[in-house]
């Protein structure tokens, strides 16, 4: 038993009176991220089965909203019972409304699709950050930077967990239906191993961030929190950093899921009409995609008049089995590069994370996101097939939600507890749809732009990748600045001799 524990001390990073709270938080995150890529991957098919991927630049614009309001009203709630309490009982709602969606997306038909979508956008950044705000709460600086890469692990597993079963769910038609209430099972799993860290935690003396500046914002002010956060330079380079990498991700997804739509649409359409991809071509192939672009009351009317014009046997039948069968392979191509994306993330954690924490620093380990972001748009300026669409997006996946949180995590828990709970939450929620909502409407923009100039649409898509990588480069600059704060102050702490000062990065 001993021998297990110094093991487990050994691969963790944590002192023996840690390794439970930490073994907790692990399987608490574990737990919840297997939940999420249960949704996730049916939340992507589910709109591209009934939404051309043009709309989606259009559906995210009220996304930002909606998490505000959501955001400021677990705010509210904070301010008057216990934070702990609060969060219990919101991911016993969540849970909840998971259940409904069984029966909603079964039977709610289009509009169903975007109340799933707005939901699946929003919910999880609420429960992730107030998970790690948990987190943050239990463990002080230096302890994050032992043990925080380990704990990440458990988030990287779980996605691995989560696309692999999200996989499985889409290859068994009896499961599919039923996957909505295996995410709930999962989430109920992460609030029981919350509530066991939780049980554990020791009253300590908080080593932060000064605040003198955010507390002179009115408590009570319906912008205070929104306020405090802008005014400490060190948390506002998160909220940059998070603002700008939630635009680029959404960014990502705007350009590779049109590639992967199109390209699997291309390769069903031969699959289920060979003899109209031989007598058509490229005509057959338009008829059949931009049928999901039509009310849904033309659909039979528009496969009746195509099958009778070009002698196509059972046209309507064929175009469902069509449909269903796009829907679970794109569903499959999103839980692999999911899975993939977390087999890297394992060795980003395990290998790579406490080796920069411990000799390279927060600047290094701020920084490296960024830099693979530049190339990723780089790329998606040349023509790109599938797989390596799938390659980029498996590696900045990795680099986002293994080594990036990470690091972020630990930079959150340098600052006070109001910024865990209630920045935090803000900061990955509004400002984090800020972020897509930015993207979203530039999209929308260089395409508008490009058709009343008469430019090609790619030409529209390399000014929409110019705007990205500009704000690339704005994120990179602010949270270096904070990787560059924590650095100087955990060397000030460290080689103060016999003194415990905390950290306190200057305002700005």
């Amino acid at each position: 038993m001993l021998a297990m524990i110094q093991f487990l001390c050994a691969v963790t990073g944590a002192k023996e009176e840690e390794l439970r709270q930490v073994l907790y938080s692990f399987s608490a995150l574990f737990f919840l991220l297997l939940s999420y890529y249960i949704i996730k991957p049916m939340r992507n098919s589910q709109f591209l089965s009934d939404f051309n991927p043009k709309f989606l630049p259009v559906l995210m614009l009220v996304v930002p909203l909606i998490s505000f309001v959501v955001t400021k009203l677990f705010n509210y709630l904070g301010d008057r019972m216990d934070k702990f309490k609060l969060i219990v009982r919101t991911y016993l709602l969540l849970m909840a409304m998971k259940v409904a969606f069984t029966w909603i997306l079964q039977y709610g038909g289009k509009p169903g699709t975007v109340i799933f979508y707005w939901w699946g956008s929003v919910y999880f950044l609420l429960a992730l950050p107030t998970l790690w705000g948990c987190i943050n709460d239990f463990f002080l600086p230096e302890q994050g930077e032992r043990v925080f890469g380990f704990v990440q692990l458990g988030a990287t597993l779980g996605g691995i967990a989560g696309a692999a079963a999200s996989g499985i769910i889409a290859r068994i038609e009896k499961l599919a239906p039923y996957a909505t209430i295996l995410s709930a099972l999962a989430m109920g799993c992460a609030l029981v191993f919350l509530i066991l860290a939780a049980a554990l935690r020791r009253p300590r003396r908080e080593q932060v961030v000064k605040t003198a500046r955010s507390e002179t914002v009115k408590q009570g002010n319906f912008w205070s929190d929104v306020l405090g956060l802008i005014r400490i330079r060190y948390v506002r380079s998160i909220a940059i950093m998070v603002t700008c990498l939630a635009c680029f991700t959404t960014s990502l997804d705007f350009l590779s899921q049109a590639v992967i739509d199109q390209r699997l649409a291309h390769r069903q359409y031969e699959e289920t009409f060979p003899e109209v991809a031989s007598r058509l071509g490229e005509e057959g192939y338009q008829f059949f995609y931009s049928l999901k672009s039509r009310p849904a009351a033309e659909i039979d009317t528009a496969l009746n008049e195509f099958g009778l014009k070009h002698d196509v046997h059972g046209c309507r039948e064929r175009y469902q089995e069509y449909k269903k069968a796009l829907k679970n392979k794109t569903n499959a191509v999103f839980s692999d590069v999911f899975f993939y994306q977390g087999v890297l993330g394992v060795f980003l954690l395990v290998v790579v994370a406490r080796l920069i924490f411990a000799y390279l620093g927060m600047k290094v380990a701020v920084s490296i996101l960024p830099a693979f972001a530049l190339i990723a748009v780089v790329a998606f300026s040349f023509p790109i097939e599938i797989l390596a669409v799938e390659v980029l997006l498996a590696f900045s996946g990795s680099f986002n939600y293994a080594l990036n949180n990470a690091t972020k995590e630990i930079l959150y828990s340098a600052t006070t507890e109001e910024t865990k709970f209630k920045h935090k939450p803000l900061i990955e929620g509004p400002f984090m749809r800020l972020g897509d909502q930015s993207a979203s409407i530039m999209n929308m923009l260089t395409t508008a732009g490009a058709v009343a100039l008469g430019l090609s649409a790619a030409a529209g898509d390399r000014i929409f990748l110019a705007f990205t990588f500009s704000l690339v480069l704005i994120w990179w600059q602010a949270i270096v600045y904070a990787g560059k704060e924590y650095d100087r102050n955990r060397a000030a702490e460290r080689t103060a001799d016999g003194v415990d000062p905390g950290l306190s990065p200057s305002d700005d």
